[in-house]
């Protein structure tokens, strides 16, 4: 070949070499397959066309395909249910009479229910006995919510009670107990002694009872008494069949807030009428478990100081409670101790702690023959004999510790007015320390502390 021609195809493959060079991309900067620095994550993609190159690599926080399957496959935490509140199971005594017990409604029944039980469970527990329910209430100073429950004929109060306490959705049941007005009519007229005994003219000079409200739960009063024209009266009704208007009720009130011929122990203070006592279908004035706690639930609506309950029966779960509450309330509640003789059993709510029992004297003192006796009586008052008020525009004589009562729940409501700081212990202690010691030294079956003196007992705060 000649020389030209060799030298000139060496020369072309040389060019062929360089093209072919150029076209190459540059090796990494690590021999060892390593490698090169990692683009920036703000960095714009290649536009280079060569089409060796792997795809291009995302550095973002999008989570591979694998971790992505893994938690799409792992399991969820499992959500802690809540358990729920623990059942609360209320309890109390059962409300079965005594036995020889009989002074209640007969075809009555009163029922607690569990707060936790259904109306389902509530129906279920009565199911078979064929009552028919009469009404409910919540009777705040007691602090329960019951039912009234009317009984077919042939079946008892007990045998009611036995079966309703056996079921879980009751807490107890009791019968709808009966009091009793406790007076007797007198054939004596006195002149009004008893304002004397109790030095009530001495305490009238400093107060009369203003500001102060005494509920009176008895029978519906005679408000269109004259001896009522300058008194302040509020009255209600708690009585299934709209009440009747009963000496005994005016009496009382009379005895309180009296202020024309006659002078009202406290004729200043406000008196609340509650009528809860009516005549029953043998004529017989009676009240019930149901009316009474109706009656406090007004006495506490009407903000009362004191309770006059000049009425006495048998015990009461129900009716000891509330007066707990009212003691609780600061309402001092004052009862009658009884007229079924010295020789006869405890009678309430006069024997409940919380309740000051009051007996009856008459002009000289002397324990009214027919006064119920016992440890839990507090203290005496006039009753024997008193000058009272009748309906309409009458007067007439009674003799009681009912009204007795009244003087009591008067002279309390004189203490309070002077002295507005008294609470329910304070307002008792004043009431006792202030009396007359009467019959054997001391606090005694017969007399309790003796015979408040309203003149001495006022300035009690004071002193």
């Amino acid at each position: 070949m000649p020389d030209r021609l060799v030298h000139s195809s060496i020369r072309y493959v040389g060019i062929l070499m360089f093209v072919y060079a150029i076209a190459i991309p540059v090796p990494s900067a690590h021999a060892d397959g390593g490698r090169g620095p990692e683009p920036s994550l703000h960095s714009k993609p290649s536009t280079s066309a060569s089409t060796s190159q792997a795809p291009a690599i995302s550095y973002g926080k999008k989570k591979s395909a694998t971790a992505q399957t893994e938690a799409s496959t792992s399991p969820k935490p499992k959500r802690q249910s809540r358990k729920p509140a623990p059942r609360i199971v209320e309890s109390a005594p059962s409300g079965q009479p005594p036995a020889g017990e009989s002074r209640f409604v007969v075809d009555e029944v009163i029922v607690r229910f569990q707060l936790s039980s259904t109306p389902g469970a509530q129906l279920r527990a009565i199911r078979g006995l064929g009552m028919t329910h009469l009404n409910a209430r919540t009777f705040f100073l007691a602090g329960v919510t019951v039912h009234r429950y009317r009984l077919p004929a042939g079946i008892g109060v007990q045998e009611a009670i036995t079966q309703l306490e056996a079921n879980a959705a009751v807490v107890n049941a009791q019968p709808n107990y009966l009091y009793f007005l406790q007076q007797d009519q007198s054939i004596n007229k006195l002149p009004q002694f008893g304002n004397d005994r109790v030095h009530l003219s001495d305490a009238h000079a400093t107060t009369k009872g203003a500001n102060i409200r005494i509920a009176i739960i008895d029978t519906a009063i005679d408000g269109t008494h004259p001896e009522f024209s300058n008194s302040n009266i509020s009255s209600f009704d708690v009585t299934d069949d709209g009440g009747n208007v009963d000496p005994h009720g005016t009496s009382i009130a009379g005895i309180l807030a009296a202020d024309a011929k006659l002078t009202g122990v406290t004729p200043e203070a406000e008196i609340i009428s509650i009528a809860a006592f009516s005549k029953d279908a043998s004529g017989n004035t009676v009240g019930n478990t149901w009316t009474v706690l109706e009656a406090t639930n007004v006495a506490l609506k009407q903000g009362v100081d004191i309770l006059n309950m000049s009425f006495a029966g048998p015990a009461d779960p129900l009716l000891e409670q509330a007066m707990n509450g009212a003691k609780k309330q600061n309402i001092l509640p004052v009862a009658a101790a009884g007229n079924e003789g010295p020789e006869a059993a405890t009678l309430f709510p006069a024997g409940y702690d919380a309740v000051i029992a009051v007996t009856a004297l008459d002009s000289e003192n002397k324990i009214y023959s027919r006064a119920n006796i016992g440890e839990h009586v507090d203290l005496s008052a006039p009753g024997v004999g008193l000058l009272v008020l009748g309906n309409s525009s009458g007067f007439r004589t009674s003799s009681g510790t009912s009204m007795a009562t009244a003087y009591v729940s008067g002279i309390a409501a004189l203490i309070l007015s002077a002295n507005p700081g008294a609470d329910y212990s304070i307002l008792r202690s004043m009431l006792e320390n202030s009396s007359t010691d009467l019959g054997e030294p001391g606090k005694d079956r017969v007399f309790g502390s003796g015979i408040p003196n309203a003149a001495v007992a006022i300035v009690g705060l004071n002193n």
